[in-house]
């Protein structure tokens, strides 16, 4: 049903629900700003939406500091029809690509939303367009005399009026060109190893423009649809966190404008014909080397005496992982005396991780592993720590998305749930240390469903049970080359040094170290210190995790197995001439 808008002052106003997300990014500012919430109005261009649109819709309409709008234009086929003017060959190869990653782009696919407002009281209004593809001057009226906040576009069949840059905050949308051909494209026809030509949240205000945000990360340069989904997640959780800070939203009346906003680029038959060449060669020659090979994780060893510094690789012992499956993620603790190393141990046939453990003797040997904690969802990164006497356990469970604590009932090898420390969330690689009488928190990927390498959160509390408050700057590190956590932080001398994953050149790359230089509940600053590569492992093609302890070090290395047991093949070789280090051969659920 159509709720007519009544007048300026919202007669129709939602009900009031926050979500366990909202909890979670939720921080009380400590600046005194203009109270009242955010009277948003959302431009709809159908019925029916991709994925990452549905997502928005829901989680916009339901958040407490968010008074919604919802306005829905009802004659765009015409104008779409006129827009998707692009070469036959590309839609083709875009629909199949589209089709074989079917299960794993979520963002594309279309829903329909009306049904996420029928319990809600939102106002919804339905709007036209013109021949030309702006909003009929009646309905520009209509949502001028909303008194709106601000203006976000959700959709490319409506044009943007000028007139409505008025509007208290201005008009936010996202360009992408997804009705013609998709920025991602071009990443791809170049070879981008990182995006170049991702989607932006223009933002328009009194005529003037600016980039509100720009997406970032790795190209996939083999699938169109994966790239394309990455961004819209990324898309999406970027305008989520960035209209829940309404008060900050509020503060920036003065915005630095930029005035180059990239136009569409014209693709030629041509152009489609040279892509398809270059793509068709990779797909090639990325299916030879996944038939031949496959990838597997090993932990590496090393004592006390042989580690003088972070980056040392001498007197490495491997633990080999068995054929059919690997080992990685690797935690060292001492408990009594003796030394334990907990791992993910990942089974290839059920494609599923579970947390294993073995003991260290005095001589450096491991006893048998022994799987200790196990779920229907998949486990990794087994953080541990020793709190009031007892031990406690963090897995990585972003399948589940959760957070979840385990309290140690007979160590090492029965454990218990103690709580759920986040939910709602896509966390990864979660590691916490005690420093100046306060928790921290660090966790990747938290508020991204689509990538769980590009940014990273910060958290605090009084106790590792929680509650949990989100820094005010997350989040605190955006960059895939160093973002998501690879061990625990640990001190040199007086420096707190925090590993983190390299993920610019594929999955677990490398590993760099990084100096934090602040770490307080209203800042994080921090220095890049030393890098550990793969090239100290011979023959590995990376390493993602680095932990130690007063005896051992460990971590682990990635090497590629061959399938049929060949001997005289060196496989990183192969891929090192025909990919660098781009292409992962066999892909892992993370």
């Amino acid at each position: 049903m159509l709720i007519p808008l009544q007048d300026q002052h919202g007669l129709f106003r939602p009900m009031r629900h926050v979500s366990k997300l909202s909890n979670i990014t939720a921080v009380a500012s400590l600046a005194q700003l203009p109270p009242g919430r955010l009277r948003l109005g959302i431009v709809v261009d159908s019925e029916v939406v991709p994925g990452w649109i549905y997502f928005l819709i829901d989680k916009l309409t339901y958040r407490n500091e968010i008074e919604p709008f919802v306005f829905v234009v009802s004659n765009n086929s015409k104008l779409t029809r006129r827009m998707d003017r692009v070469p036959i060959l590309f839609r083709l190869w875009a629909a199949v690509d589209c089709w074989v990653r079917q299960p794993r782009t979520d963002a594309l696919r279309l829903r329909e939303w009306r049904s996420l407002l029928k319990s809600r009281s939102i106002p919804l209004v339905s709007i036209q367009i013109g021949n030309q593809g702006y909003l009929l001057a009646d309905d520009i009226t209509t949502v001028k005399a909303a008194n709106l906040d601000l203006l976000l576009y959700l959709g490319h069949s409506v044009r943007e009026d000028e007139s409505l840059g008025s509007i208290g905050m201005g008009v936010w949308s996202v360009q992408s060109n997804t009705t013609q051909v998709p920025d991602q494209f071009w990443d791809m026809y170049e070879g981008n190893r990182f995006s170049l030509y991702g989607p932006r949240i223009i933002e328009r205000r009194h005529g003037q423009r600016r980039v509100v945000y720009r997406s970032s990360g790795t190209t996939n340069l083999l699938s169109l649809a994966l790239n394309q989904n990455a961004a819209c997640w990324e898309m999406a959780h970027a305008l989520l966190m960035q209209l829940s800070d309404t008060e900050r939203l509020r503060a920036d009346a003065q915005p630095a404008f930029e005035s180059e906003i990239r136009p569409s680029r014209p693709l030629s038959n041509s152009c489609v014909v040279h892509f398809l060449a270059k793509w068709s060669l990779r797909v090639l020659r990325h299916e030879r080397i996944k038939r031949l090979f496959h990838e597997q994780w090993s932990i590496l060893m090393q004592a006390n005496h042989e580690m003088p510094k972070a980056t040392s690789h001498r007197g490495f012992r491997i633990m080999p992982s068995p054929k059919d499956r690997f080992y990685a993620d690797p935690f060292l603790i001492e408990n009594n005396g003796r030394n334990y190393i907990f791992f993910e141990d990942y089974s290839f046939s059920t494609r599923k991780g579970s947390i294993s453990c073995c003991e260290v003797d005095a001589d450096g040997n491991c006893s048998k592993p022994r799987i200790v904690l196990d779920r229907k969802y998949h486990l990794s990164y087994p953080f541990l720590f020793t709190w009031q006497r007892q031990v406690y356990m963090i897995p990585e469970t972003r399948d589940n998305g959760t957070i979840e604590l385990y309290r140690a009932v007979d160590f090492p090898y029965s454990w218990t749930p103690k709580t759920v420390l986040m939910s709602d969330v896509y966390a990864t690689d979660s590691t916490l240390i005690h420093h100046d009488g306060r928790w921290w928190m660090f966790a990747a990927g938290v508020f991204d469903r689509a990538s769980s390498d590009k940014t990273l959160s910060l958290f605090f509390a009084d106790s590792p049970l929680g509650p949990w408050t989100a820094h005010p700057k997350n989040p605190i590190v955006s960059d895939v080359c160093h973002a998501r956590p690879a061990g625990c932080l640990y001190f040199e001398g007086e420096q707190l040094i925090r590993p983190g994953q390299d993920c610019s050149m594929g999955y677990g790359y490398a590993i760099e170290l990084h100096r934090v230089d602040v770490l307080s509940k209203t800042d994080y600053k921090e220095t890049h210190f030393a890098s550990i590569t793969p090239d100290c492992i011979p023959g590995s093609r990376g390493i993602h995790t680095v932990n130690q302890n007063a005896r051992y070090r460990v971590m682990d290395c990635k090497l590629l197995r061959s399938r049929f047991g060949f001997s005289s093949i060196d496989p990183a070789q192969i891929l090192a001439n025909e990919f660098g280090n781009s292409v992962i051969v066999e892909s892992t659920r993370r």
